[in-house]
C-alpha cells in the first residue's frame, strides 16, 4: 500500500510515498477517501458517474492541498461514495481528477485538512497530510 493511516483522538495522519509525482498524487487521494470513508475503501465499481474535481496553484504542495480540499467537499456533498480516481491529468499550474462515485452512500468522517508536505528525494517522492475532524458546517 502506498500510504500509511495514523490515527490520535485529535488528528488523522496520512504518509504518501510513490517513484512519481503522478502515483504520489494517486495515492494520496486514495488515502483521503480511505481516511474519511475508513479501510478498507468500497471495492464496487461505479455506476458510471464521476466526480470532477481540479485544482490550480503554482506548487506541488499547494496543488495537492487543493484536490484534498475539492475531495473532502464532495464527500460532504455527493449522494453516494466516492472512489479513488482512475486517472488524472497535468498541465501547467493545474491538475484534474476523476472521482468515480457509487450510487451507495458509506458512512464517512468530515476532515479537515491542516497541513500538507510535500519532499521529492532520489528515491522518489513522499508527502504528509494531517487531518482534524470538521466542526458541524
Amino acid at each position: 500500500m502506498p500510504y500509511e493511516l495514523k490515527e490520535s483522538p485529535e488528528t488523522i495522519q496520512l504518509s504518501v510515498s510513490a517513484p512519481s509525482r503522478e502515483e504520489l498524487f494517486q495515492a494520496a487521494l486514495t488515502g483521503v477517501l480511505a481516511a474519511t470513508y475508513g479501510t478498507p475503501l468500497p471495492e464496487e465499481a461505479s455506476e458510471g458517474q464521476a466526480v470532477p474535481i481540479q485544482a490550480a496553484g503554482d506548487d506541488d504542495g499547494v496543488l495537492l492541498a487543493g484536490l484534498v480540499d475539492e475531495t473532502l467537499r464532495a464527500v460532504r456533498e455527493e449522494p453516494g461514495t466516492l472512489l479513488p480516481p482512475r486517472w488524472m491529468a497535468f498541465d501547467v499550474n493545474r491538475v484534474t481528477a476523476n472521482l468515480p462515485l457509487h450510487a451507495r452512500r458509506s458512512s464517512a468522517r468530515r476532515l479537515e485538512d491542516s497541513r500538507i508536505q510535500i519532499e521529492t528525494r532520489a528515491e522518489g517522492w513522499t508527502a504528509r497530510l494531517e487531518f482534524r475532524p470538521r466542526t458541524a458546517a
